[in-house]
């Protein structure tokens, strides 16, 4: 099985390598690039002037590739073509290989044709984890959290690059160190470098920051999210998570007499936001000990659509290398959600929540428990996800168990909070299964108390006295 995987990743390489050489009257005629340091997460946005050089015929796809070094730091890759500075559509991205030479290779689609001699506008964003470390590593508790990032001074492509330039947003104005690769300016918090010109493909030079940065550090370690529908008017979602801080660790003891006297820790979490749909309601927040009654619940005018939004405060602030453990759940109208036509189904649910800004979720197990009886199911996911085998859940009188739709998904971030379809078939005359369950199990209760108090139990059988005429 091991050299069969591996034949396969040769030929989809190779596949990929051919492709891309196909592409070679692409260049980069433009090429502005942004790189948001402002968070843990690195937010690498690109937008590019690609030109058809060649003299006949047209060209599908633009294949955008990630360099080695941040290959498997990718969350998510996305792309729209421009015009002017609007986005438009929505472009079709597939990562086609992983090349430890060259790096990840992804396929964009054009939304049209390119056609010989033109030229066209398209913006792709790449979310990156892991990239903004903690240096130094331990920090006091009243300390400022420094860390490091590590890039390329170039826009690392297949193909070569006429013009380019880099932008780098920083959360502060606050630097130890920056690389310096001519012409370099800094204003404030943002790092200009370039325009560079006529850059080889693959070309690499090494950008360095060092700067402040005292934004939440937080990771979501494991999720665990079950949405369980039920066709009489309820669909209950209720989310159990371990996150933790991920920032420099906390070097020392902890004071809390400091801590509310300095008013908090500089890199320290003291409460965050999670949004929730608009129709949610009956919100709870508890941990192992019990209902955590310092959050604080916002609900806006549903005619808005706005989501409600749940502050929530651990029992004690996260400092770097700290960790918690908590359950949200809410309820939702099912009418909103499940769509019919006469027993074909869709159930159209966000696959996951807003837990809080900048999220990163390192692994998500989503189970989403359909009504019994429910078959011919069919997932239809709007990114690609790991669907594991179905289960089943057993639940008041139920009797050959709930179909259980089991996904996974790791490294999720704010892009991936989208609606997934399940679709399914349901005969609606089982609703009336449970009803007429609980009338059988009745009457049969009360047919055999009947018949239990017609029968005598008594040990010692009574004797009818008669009255005696004297």
């Amino acid at each position: 099985m091991k050299i069969l995987s591996l034949i396969c990743c040769i030929l989809l390489g190779t596949v990929a390598l051919i492709q891309a050489d196909s592409n070679a009257d692409l260049i980069n005629a433009k090429v502005d690039r942004t790189i948001d340091l402002t968070s843990h997460l690195v937010r690498v946005t690109s937008l590019i002037t690609v030109e058809n050089k060649a003299t006949s015929g047209s060209l599908k796809s633009y294949t955008y590739t990630v360099e080695p070094a941040h290959a498997k730091s990718v969350a998510f890759v996305g792309a729209h073509s421009v015009e002017g500075k609007k986005q438009k559509a929505k472009l079709n991205v597939v990562e086609v290989s992983k090349d430890s030479e060259r790096g990840s290779l992804y396929r964009v689609d054009f939304s049209e044709e390119l056609s010989a001699g033109k030229s066209a506008q398209i913006q792709v964003e790449v979310v990156l984890f892991g990239l903004v470390r903690p240096y130094p590593e331990e920090i006091s508790q009243h300390e400022k959290q420094l860390v490091v990032f590590k890039g390329n001074h170039f826009y690392y492509s297949l193909y070569p690059t006429r013009s380019q330039t880099t932008s780098v947003n920083l959360a502060s104005d606050k630097t130890e160190s920056y690389s310096q690769l001519k012409p370099t300016s800094k204003s404030d918090s943002t790092i200009t470098y370039g325009p560079y010109e006529s850059s080889k493909p693959f070309e690499q030079n090494e950008l360095s920051v060092h700067f402040e940065n005292s934004s939440p550090f937080l990771t979501v370690t494991n999720l665990h999210r079950i949405i369980e529908v039920s066709l009489w008017g309820n669909i209950a979602v209720e989310e159990t998570i371990d996150m933790s801080h991920t920032g420099a660790k906390l070097k020392g003891s902890f004071s809390r007499f400091d801590y509310m006297r300095r008013q908090g820790g500089q890199s320290s979490v003291k409460a965050f936001k999670t949004l929730l749909p608009t129709a949610a309601a009956d919100v709870y927040y508890r941990d192992e000990i019990g209902n955590i009654s310092t959050s604080n619940l916002r609900v806006p005018s549903k005619s808005k659509g706005e989501p409600v939004e749940l502050e929530l405060r651990p029992r004690f602030p996260l400092f770097g290398g700290w960790k918690t453990h908590y359950t949200v759940g809410y309820n939702l109208p099912v009418y909103q959600y499940l769509h019919n036509s006469g027993s074909n189904f869709a159930l159209k649910v966000k696959l996951l929540d807003h837990v809080y800004d900048d999220q990163l979720i390192e692994n998500a197990d989503i189970k989403i428990i359909l009504p019994e009886y429910a078959s011919n199911i069919e997932v239809v996911a709007p990114y690609k996800v790991d669907r594991r085998p179905d289960q089943k859940h057993f639940t008041y009188l139920d009797t050959v168990g709930r179909p259980v739709v089991v996904i996974n998904k790791k490294y999720a971030v704010e892009n991936h909070v989208q609606d997934i379809k399940i679709k399914f078939t349901y005969n609606k005359l089982m609703l009336i299964q449970k009803p007429i369950l609980v009338i059988v199990f009745f009457f049969v209760l009360f047919f055999a108390a009947i018949l239990i108090s017609k029968f005598d139990f008594s040990i010692v059988p009574q004797v009818q006295e008669h009255a005696k005429s004297d």
